[in-house]
């Protein structure tokens, strides 16, 4: 099995892929969506025929437009401790912060996978975790100031 973690700030797919990883402790761990996303929406400028795509990559939609953060799958015994994952605008524009709207999911897990989460913050967000793409950890019923804060998540 191929064990696989990239990650790169304001990348347009993901600022960390884990696909098939095995027993990963990832420390502090930060990351801020491309200011000018959702336009134009992921994966552009690439689209799924593209080389520059993998199958590792995930896919998107029309209600998942927007890099994520955090993208999980097919790994085990991944535990995240301490990460801000930030989304500061829409197109440039950050009239989106004044409702915590600036994206809708930006960190998936799916549901094969392990993952323990420790003190997760977000800013500019509605789900903070999702599980198979569905948001499942709502901020607003994380409010700590200035971020939204995941305390303990484990599956």
């Amino acid at each position: 099995m191929n064990d696989c973690i990239a990650a790169s700030e304001h990348a347009t797919l993901y600022q960390y892929n884990l696909a098939n990883a095995q027993n990963h402790y990832i420390g502090f761990a930060q990351s801020e969506t491309p200011y000018y996303q959702p336009v134009p929406a992921a994966p552009a400028p690439f689209n799924s025929a593209s080389s520059s795509i993998s199958n590792l990559d995930p896919t998107f939609s029309e209600s998942i437009n927007m890099a994520w953060a955090m993208y999980v799958q097919a790994s085990s015994d991944i535990i995240l401790f301490g990460a801000g994952f930030y989304s500061f605008f829409q197109n440039y524009d950050q009239t989106c912060l004044a409702t915590n709207a600036c994206q809708n999911q930006i960190f998936n897990v799916d549901s094969a996978s392990s993952v323990t989460v420790y003190s997760l913050s977000t800013v500019g967000v509605t789900y903070q975790l999702s599980v198979g793409e569905r948001g499942i950890v709502s901020a607003s019923d994380n409010q700590n100031g200035f971020q939204d804060t995941v305390t303990a998540w484990s599956p």
